[in-house]
């Protein structure tokens, strides 16, 4: 009888038995593989709660009491926009508006854009419905934070100049003050160099040459 023929049972109880075989040659030493047709365990896997993604400005730390607005994607097509509101409003709270977003034909493209009331209810969105699967796992939810500058009062926009400490202040202004009652010193006058004499011309030594020897 071929391998092929054998059932899974006799090809089993056959292999454990050539196991038995070598577990007595090779004594309580030797190593024991693995066992033919037996069950693998299945790694335990665990899953960690998604962390909320969040598009932040560089300033995030202070910004992050003014991220009211949270951006859902990979919702149900088939959902309406006050399905969304009440299910936001009754497992978050705080909803103030729900927007939705359409391609060309006018269809629903599964983006929200859900404003809440406060940063705590759009963190709180985020922090429990980011990762969330849908409709038995066969796609999941993704939730994104954003910080809107627009709800920055200008008071925490704008920083005002830094005073300098008076005492500096009015050391500088008593350095200007010496600086100017002290006199200017006189520019030294340069001392004028003496006019090169010209050259005399041949006409001129012959002439004072004459005159010389004539005397």
């Amino acid at each position: 009888m071929s391998a092929l023929d054998k059932s899974l049972d006799d090809i089993i109880s056959n292999s454990r038995k050539s196991l038995k075989t070598k577990r007595s040659t090779r004594g309580n030493t030797g190593k024991v593989g693995k066992k033919v047709g037996a069950v693998n365990k299945k790694p335990i896997v665990s899953f960690k709660k998604a962390k909320p993604a969040v598009t932040a400005t560089p300033n995030t730390a202070a910004s992050m009491m003014y991220a009211t607005k949270v951006v859902v994607y990979g919702l149900p097509k088939d959902i309406k926009m006050d399905a969304i509101k009440d299910f936001f409003q009754s497992q978050v709270g705080g909803v103030q508006n729900v927007a939705l977003s359409y391609n060309e034909r006018g269809h629903f493209k599964g983006i929200a854009t859900i404003i809440f009331k406060t940063n705590k209810s759009a963190t709180l969105a985020v922090e429990k419905y980011n990762g969330a699967p849908i409709d038995g796992g066969s796609s999941k939810l993704k939730l994104e934070l954003i910080i809107d500058p627009t709800k920055k009062p200008l008071t925490s926009r704008i920083a005002p100049n830094k005073v300098a400490n008076p005492k500096a202040l009015a050391v500088k202004a008593q350095t200007k003050a010496n600086l100017r009652s002290k006199p200017k010193a006189k520019p030294q006058q340069q001392k004028k160099k003496p006019a090169k004499k010209s050259k005399k011309t041949v006409e001129q030594l012959d002439q004072e040459m004459t005159d010389y020897f004539g005397n």
